[in-house]
């Protein structure tokens, strides 16, 4: 077989090995090769590039994504590899809301899919189930440089790899210029007190600016942590032990929440994560937070408000821009009698030539996070995706300042800061403040301070 052929089965060709270890050619598809692969990621001194059985069996299981052509790229790739390895793989999509559940209910049965698509810190709170894949890591570290400090901080567990970064889907607001327009809003706010402002306007237009505060796990999640981080308000202290949430900062950004909604922002404690997108190309709305699949249905499916569609990046609070964006990793699980196919078949998946086809697929609805994916093309060839693109950097994670941990995951799962928000919006934004600030202290003390 020459290399050429290797190389299109495998996307790691001699060439590519000798350029970026200096040693002996290897491909995804056939040898065992050690390589020297050092670098950032603390997983030890040598890589190892995993070869598939043939005549092995993957299953995946992760979300079903917004932009349905992406999926179908995905599940392309997948099939391609697949047939060019005598591996046999199959893509099991669901919601975003079945995923949890689905991933909870495998690890404890000890059994199920071979690679489970991991939300935000589940890597810490499944640890025990998720594979070490630091040597996984290490070979894509060698060839797509650093890994961005969010996907870092979520797939690495006291050190180790238990999960290879995926994906950023980045939250920004897209919104009707003309709406905006008709109520005297010449931009989108570049402030949540302008946001507060703005909304009343855009009310009386009959299409408010509109956002969940329920259990969404993308939209409530990347809307009222930023909020809380804006006004200065935490979860917990940076030493991911000591509960901060009862404080002035918190109690500013509530009120500012509140002011927000007495004005005329709307927020649905009902909503899940589909119904913005709904409201939206239903023509109910002038604006909400969102991943970009809002504007790419306009623009490649619906085509009724494309040119009068536009996003734009979080506003800023009195400490600062922040954002928070949906992250998904993917572990290969510890029940799997094929790991090494399954890790084959990541790596596979995130070559720079394979992954930047998908995410040119997903016309700027995903992000890559390794320095190799940065100035990805796709947000160059349409100006209206760089809000998207603007808002990876400042992307932090649930219970920042702390770093991620099995507590912080918990913390997150239960929604505790969208549902203290939701308790003080209640009413049209006259909620009781303090019986929602001392009930989110309650519950986050009853994850952090509790042993282990």
């Amino acid at each position: 077989m020459t290399e050429g052929k290797k190389k299109a089965k495998s996307g790691w060709s001699r060439r590519d090995f000798l350029r970026t270890a200096g040693v002996a050619a290897a491909t995804i598809a056939f040898p065992e090769i050690i390589i020297s692969c050092g670098g950032p990621s603390g997983g030890g001194p040598t890589a190892a590039v995993p070869k598939p059985r043939k005549g092995a069996s993957i299953r995946l299981l992760q979300w079903n994504s917004f932009v349905k052509q992406a999926d179908a790229e995905f599940k392309r790739q997948m099939v391609e590899w697949g047939d060019a390895n005598g591996v046999t793989v199959a893509f099991e999509g669901v919601s975003g809301d079945q995923l949890q559940p689905k991933t909870a209910a495998a690890v404890e049965s000890n059994s199920g899919p071979d690679i489970i698509q991991m939300q935000y810190g589940w890597p810490q709170l499944y640890t025990e189930a998720c594979l070490d894949v630091s040597n996984e890591v290490n070979l894509l570290i060698s060839k797509l440089g650093k890994p961005d400090p969010v996907n870092e901080a979520f797939c690495r567990v006291n050190g180790t790899w238990r999960a290879i970064p995926y994906t950023i889907v980045p939250n920004a607001w897209t919104y009707r210029t003309d709406y905006f327009q008709q109520a005297g809003v010449t931009s989108f706010p570049k402030t949540w007190d302008e946001l507060a402002a703005a909304a009343p306007k855009l009310k009386a237009t009959g299409k408010p600016i509109a956002q969940t505060d329920g259990h969404a796990y993308g939209d409530s999640l990347t809307m009222w942590n930023p909020v809380l981080w804006g006004f200065g308000g935490k979860e917990v202290n940076a030493d991911g032990k000591t509960v901060a949430i009862n404080s002035k900062e918190t109690r500013d950004a509530i009120k500012w929440a509140q002011g927000a909604v007495k004005n005329g922002f709307v927020v649905h404690p009902e909503w899940l994560d589909p119904d913005n997108n709904q409201a939206y190309h239903a023509d109910r709305i002038s604006g909400t937070l969102n991943g970009a699949s809002i504007y790419i249905r306009e623009k490649i499916e619906f085509h009724k408000y494309t040119d009068v569609t536009n996003n734009a990046p979080m506003p800023s609070g009195p400490k600062g821009t922040f954002a928070m964006n949906l992250i998904f990793n993917h572990a290969v699980m510890k029940w799997s009698p094929d790991a090494e196919t399954a890790k084959a078949l990541i790596l596979h998946l995130m070559e720079k030539d394979q992954y930047l086809k998908w995410t040119t697929v997903a016309s700027g609805y995903n992000a890559g996070p390794f320095n190799a994916f940065h100035g990805d093309p796709v947000f160059r060839s349409d100006p209206k995706l760089k809000a998207f693109e603007d808002v990876v950097a400042p992307g932090k994670w649930p219970g920042w300042p702390a770093m991620p941990s099995k507590k912080t995951a918990q913390a997150q799962t239960q929604y505790i800061v969208a549902d203290m928000f939701a308790k003080a919006l209640a009413n049209g934004g006259t909620g009781d403040m303090e019986a929602a600030v001392k009930e989110a202290e309650s519950r986050l003390k009853a994850i952090f301070e509790r042993p282990g």
